[in-house]
């Protein structure tokens, strides 16, 4: 069956594999392409090249991690979200400031090489052209302007349209230009590696899409192809553009230009080809600026609410933008353009982007290490660790080689952003110790199970695959009562004495797993709150759920994982062990489905069906008992795949002496068998029907 209805979510599911690629790519192809290749042939000569395919192939293990996260919490937030939940407050507060850091900088670089192209056009000052783009983008991104995902694409077309020109017309006169190619290692190895890393920024744009994660249709699908096929193009783009300006440009002219793709153009494209080029550069820095700033603000918002900065920044403009978050950020960049020259910046913003991206690597290590039941990416990274670890150790070397500067910085960052945590968030920090305290449960310590629940949470954004039977699962769910006075565990014992009947396994067992695996998420309503614990079985082959009412309602202690919260009906999720990510998607869409209307669950509903019908929306559920003596008995000794039904008609459980039945077309059809069919509203067939279609 398909996913609920997306509009009822806060965020509507609706980018495909082409808007995470254009996403992806757009975040990408812009300083590091128009404006980075002088500085770093200035570092390697015409290794340059090599600096930018292999920077583009050491960006793999953080393009993985990223993916794996994206699709594990897919939520709005970026990465500080999945960072914080992974380390904990403390490394929380480093790693979003650090991230902020690493967006600043590569915005107020884009915005330098932005500037610069301009005065292709009109004489300006540099510097002051920057800091003017700055506080223009800054009072843009305040009154609320923002590129719809239609306008990106054009644009990332218009780009890729004007550097598939510029390559076809360029590649051809790479042997025969002014420029040098030899030698090729012009500052030996240092000098490749310290470009290297220099370039690393350019491919800082890789972790933008986990801040649209929760907006993604089939994540788990589109959020690794879309990054893989983006850092391809932006790879190949970067790799032969800067070929190209390295072969046809003078060292001694490349070296301190500011707009070296620009220049290359003019060697061989006619004047209207050499003026698109700088329309595309200024569409592409315009567009990552833009974006950027917002992006950043984002941060000191989200670290607001967790309780990590002052709930100034929680304040909305009169537009609904974060406008302390975004008068922060555009202070940033003006701050960082008037103090550093450009070389500098380029510096200090890939530095921050190689920190950001070896804590990406980092959380995945620690989240898979914690072992934490919820955690199901749909994508998992290959090689773990060995690929995270290998990133991580690449990273650090990578920000050594780039110099003092950046290592001082970095130090300084992390010392001031301790500092303000111990003084000021840590007494006020409202979320969770992280997934690390999981490591030390393992080595004798308390582990924070909260965060188990937070990302079980999180999975509700990730809607469902085509192989995930919600309608099923409805349709063989039980549905039991328990007194007026009723207390959780009574409500337990009774949800584990039907799943350890159906599981095959002891009901104290499965009561057990519950309170261990600690994942329940709760959703709110004023008169019908509902709340869904979730455990995982080795002995279970399927998903199976028992919804529990009570019509004066269920206190949630704190050892089910709760804070005194009274909810209407609990739904028991006990999920298979080899497939956790196909229990947490169904939990996901059955808590979308309670969180619009829990009234359906609540203790006066008529009967079961009514139950199950009011979480299917569209459908009706008819169950029909083979008894011999009723003319549906014909079918009594028939295999289900003998019936016909007609279409949009599913046979979805056979309920047999208390258990539940997959409907297994070999199955033979038994006397007091019940028969469980899910149809649209008004299709159901009468008994007399329904023997019919033998």
């Amino acid at each position: 069956m398909a996913g609920k209805d997306s509009s009822s979510s806060d965020l509507k599911r609706s980018l495909g594999l082409r808007h995470v690629f254009v996403l992806s790519t757009g975040a990408m192809v812009s300083s590091g392409l128009f404006l980075l290749p002088s500085f770093a042939a200035a570092k390697s000569g015409p290794s340059a090249v090599l600096a930018y395919l292999i920077a583009g192939i050491l960006a793999i293990p953080a393009m993985f991690s990223v993916a794996e996260l994206s699709t594990a919490m897919p939520r709005a937030g970026g990465s500080y979200y999945f960072l914080a939940r992974a380390l904990g407050p403390v490394g929380g507060t480093v790693t979003g400031v650090a991230t902020w850091l690493s967006l600043v900088m590569k915005d107020a670089f884009a915005l330098v090489g932005m500037s610069a192209y301009l005065t292709l056009i009109v004489d300006l000052p540099g510097k002051l052209t920057a800091v003017c783009l700055i506080a223009f983008f800054t009072l843009l991104n305040i009154v609320g302007s923002k590129t719809s995902a239609s306008v990106q694409m054009a644009l990332v077309a218009f780009l890729l349209a004007v550097m598939g020109w510029y390559l076809i017309t360029g590649l051809p006169k790479v042997g025969g230009g002014s420029g040098e190619l030899d030698p090729f290692f012009t500052h030996g190895t240092s000098g490749l590696v310290s470009a290297i890393g220099l370039v690393f920024v350019s491919y800082g744009g890789l972790t933008k899409v986990a801040s649209v994660a929760e907006e993604i249709e089939d994540p788990s699908r589109n959020i690794p192809l879309g990054m893989i096929l983006s850092l391809i193009v932006s790879t190949t783009v970067y790799t032969l553009g800067v070929l190209v300006a390295v072969a046809l440009v003078p060292s001694s002219q490349l070296y301190n230009d500011l707009a070296p793709i620009h220049t290359a153009a003019e060697a061989f494209m006619p004047a209207v080809g050499a003026g698109f080029v700088i329309a595309a550069a200024l569409a592409a820095f315009a567009s990552a600026a833009n974006a950027g700033i917002l992006a950043a603000a984002r941060y000191p918002m989200a670290m607001s609410r967790d309780g990590l900065m002052s709930s100034t920044f929680l304040s909305m403009s009169r537009f609904g933008t974060p406008f302390w978050g975004i008068l922060l950020t555009g202070t940033g960049m003006a701050v960082i353009v008037i103090a550093f020259g450009a070389g500098a910046i380029a510096k200090l913003a890939s530095a921050f982007v190689l920190l950001t991206l070896a804590l990406v690597n980092a959380a995945v290590i620690i989240l898979r290490f914690a072992r934490i039941a919820s955690y199901a990416p749909g994508f998992r990274s290959p090689f773990f660790p060995y690929l995270q670890i290998f990133g991580i150790g690449v990273a650090i070397y990578l920000i050594i080689k780039l110099g003092p500067l950046p290592l001082i910085l970095i130090a300084a960052v992390i010392g001031l952003t301790l500092i303000w945590f111990y003084y000021f968030g840590r007494d006020k920090s409202a979320h969770s110790a992280g997934a690390i305290h999981h490591i030390f449960e393992r080595l004798g310590q308390a582990a924070d199970t909260s965060i188990d629940r937070e990302i079980s949470a999180a999975m509700q954004s990730h809607g469902l695959r085509s192989e995930d039977d919600y309608a099923g699962l409805i349709a063989r769910a039980a549905v039991i009562s328990v007194p007026v006075e009723g207390e959780i565990d009574l409500a337990a014992t009774r949800a584990s004495q039907v799943l350890g009947n159906r599981i095959g396994i002891d009901a104290e067992e499965v009561n057990e797993c519950f309170l261990e695996t600690g994942s329940l998420w709760i959703q709110p309503s004023d008169t019908h709150p509902t709340a869904t614990p979730v455990a995982f079985f080795d002995n279970s082959e399927d998903d199976h759920l028992v919804i529990v009412r009570s019509e004066n309602g269920i206190v949630i202690p704190a050892e089910w994982g709760g804070r005194g919260e009274r909810v209407n009906a609990l739904f028991f999720l006990a999920g298979t062990s080899s497939k956790p990510g196909r229990a947490l998607r169904l939990a996901g869409e059955l808590a979308a489905y309670l969180h619009d209307d829990g009234s359906a669950v609540a203790a006066d509903a008529a009967h079961e069906a009514e139950v199950k019908q009011a979480l299917l929306p569209g459908l009706e559920i008819g169950q029909y008992p083979l008894l011999s003596e009723t003319a549906i008995g014909s079918l009594i000794g028939k295999k289900l795949g003998e019936i016909n039904l007609d279409p949009g008609l599913h046979i979805e459980a056979i309920r047999r002496d208390g258990k539940v039945l997959r409907a297994d077309p070999e199955t033979e059809l038994l006397a007091d068998d019940q028969l469980t069919i899910i149809a649209p509203t008004g299709t159901l067939p009468s008994g007399e029907e329904l023997a019919d279609k033998v």
